[in-house]
């Protein structure tokens, strides 16, 4: 079977092909009138023979050049075969501009009908284009089932306020008379729809669906627009399943079927890792949320990690020793049966090697147990000398897994003993420690991806506007549920920044983004394609206070 070329170019070609297809502008087709013009007629057959080879870059520049020519008889076939081969290389604007003049040069031209119905299509295109260029289409991908389906629903209501926010929305709802308000936010898959032309009650939509991708059930949403963006955002949700290929599949379903600009999502790290190999291959940036484990972006162009790698949070701290603490010499101290405190301790000694700053010792503890042995493990080490500690202005103690403020505080009490000079430095486990005196006397400083201080008139904002979209105020949540509405929005909120005025959202523009400070978290990739800023914190007169 012979495949047929686009847009019955044959039919065009052979029309062009007629004796006297050019007309004098003005007036009725008169062959005998027009010249010959041999190179201007050899251009014409060389564009008609790259159009019916697929080569249309080539076919529209000899159309250009032949239709430039003083008229002669391939004129008007010209004009109107250098707009076909324009429509074909998706440059409507340019196809515009070469039938317009056909038009309106040769009025009495026998293309007329042809012409006006590729003006036609090459508005529509335009039209297309300039809809495409306007709107951000952000792919949801989150999983549906089990535990973490009510993270999922908290970290999707996050994302949609930030998205309803830019296109000037505000949805609130009202609740039957005799009921008590009850947070009932369920999120439904949307995998079927394929359309983004379905609109709200108030003629706007944030989320491509026939019955809107959240409902509240028993309960009435209502949408007010605020104002009117220069661009807006739309949402399309895949639910991921229980396997991580699950989560693959919904990517390439957003990919191919949605045409998304940018996916958010999976959750954890299992299944953000095939996700996020879908996106790599398809070009197309990911953005996880909270995955920390380095190969989900590990060697990846277009995947990033909103949430600091476990390594990383290592290295930033050496950083924040080196240049923020100005800080010459630290030891390390964690537990080698913990692959989390195992990873933060290796980042923060191949970091503080690029920031000129001293290990002078690393010692490993065997399991949980060590830490309050410290003193102990420390006499019975041979290499571990007196000097050798002294020589430490610092140690750092990543401390990670089950009944960490246990460990904490039995660290504190044996280093007490050992090094009391010492300040001691740690990760986001060391948050909020009941025990701040202890804390206090070392000046225990440590880095933290989550932080939200409620005197801020944007989180003020945000609960209130979480309130009225859910029923309830995000802190009614679980912790992890808490954390994951405050991530939504903040992740959501730095997409549509990058994407400024353009939207688009490039893998190089989330890369070189400038920092941004959300409500609950710090983002910015600084080159890398995990987040690089974390919060500071440290513990003085029994008071946590934040450095930066």
């Amino acid at each position: 079977m012979v495949p047929q070329r686009p847009l019955a170019w044959s039919l065009v070609v052979a029309a062009a092909l007629l004796v006297g297809a050019g007309a004098l502008p003005g007036h009725a087709q008169q062959p005998t009138a027009i010249p010959e013009r041999p190179n201007a007629e050899l251009l014409f057959d060389e564009g008609v023979a790259a159009f019916e080879d697929g080569r249309y870059e080539a076919a529209a520049e000899r159309f250009r050049l032949a239709a430039e020519y003083p008229l002669h008889r391939k004129t008007t076939a010209a004009l109107m075969m250098s707009g076909k081969a324009l429509l074909q290389l998706q440059r409507p604007a340019e196809a515009i501009d070469r039938l317009s003049v056909l038009l309106a040069e040769y009025p009495e031209t026998s293309y007329r009908a042809q012409a006006e119905a590729l003006l036609e299509q090459a508005r529509l295109q335009q039209d297309a284009a300039a809809q495409a260029q306007d709107t951000l289409r952000v792919g949801v991908t989150l999983p549906m089932g089990g535990a973490q389906a009510p993270l999922s629903q908290a970290l999707f209501n996050g994302l949609r306020l930030a998205v309803d926010g830019h296109n000037g929305l505000r949805r609130r709802y009202i609740p039957p008379r005799g009921l008590a308000p009850a947070d009932t936010f369920r999120v439904y898959d949307t995998a079927a729809v394929h359309s983004d032309s379905l609109a709200d009650t108030d003629g706007s939509t944030t989320v491509a669906t026939p019955t809107d991708t959240v409902r509240v059930d028993s309960l009435r949403i209502v949408t007010e627009k605020t104002r009117r963006p220069s661009w807006v955002a739309k949402m399309y949700f895949r639910a991921t399943g229980a396997t991580p290929q699950s989560a693959a599949a919904a990517v390439d379903s957003l990919v191919r079927l949605d045409g998304v600009d940018v996916v958010v999502g999976p959750i954890r790290s299992a299944a953000a890792e095939p996700a996020g190999r879908r996106a790599e291959a398809a070009g197309v940036p990911l953005l996880a949320p909270i995955a920390t484990d380095p190969s989900v972006s590990k060697g990846r162009t277009h995947v990033f990690q909103a949430n600091p790698t476990i390594p990383d949070r290592g290295r930033i701290m050496a950083r924040v020793a080196a240049q923020g603490l100005l800080l010459d010499r630290v030891g390390v101290v964690f537990e080698r049966g913990s692959r989390l405190s195992t990873q933060m301790a290796r980042g923060f000694r191949e970091a503080a090697r690029q920031y000129g700053l001293e290990v002078p010792l690393s010692l490993p503890l065997r399991g949980a147990r060590d830490w309050s042995r410290l003193p102990t493990l420390i006499e019975e080490d041979s290499t571990l000398t007196d000097s050798l500690l002294s020589r430490a202005e610092a140690l750092y103690l990543p401390v990670s897994g089950r009944g960490a403020a246990g460990k904490i505080q039995g660290a504190l009490t044996g280093l007490r003993q050992v090094v009391p000079s010492a300040r001691v430095l740690g990760n986001a486990e060391w948050h909020d420690l009941p025990f701040m005196e202890a804390a206090s006397a070392v000046t225990a400083t440590y880095t933290n991806g989550f932080h939200v201080p409620m005197r801020r008139p944007a989180s003020r904002r945000f609960v209130r506007r979480y309130r009225l979209l859910t029923g309830s105020p995000p802190d009614e949540l679980s912790p992890d549920g808490r954390r994951l509405a405050y991530t939504g929005y903040d992740v959501a909120r730095f997409l549509l920044r990058t994407a400024g005025g353009s939207a688009q959202v490039t893998s190089r523009a989330l890369r070189t983004a400038p920092p941004y400070e959300g409500v609950g978290m710090r983002i910015g990739f600084k080159g890398q394609n995990a987040n690089q800023l974390l919060f500071v914190h440290r513990y003085r007169d029994q008071q946590v206070e934040r450095l930066r």
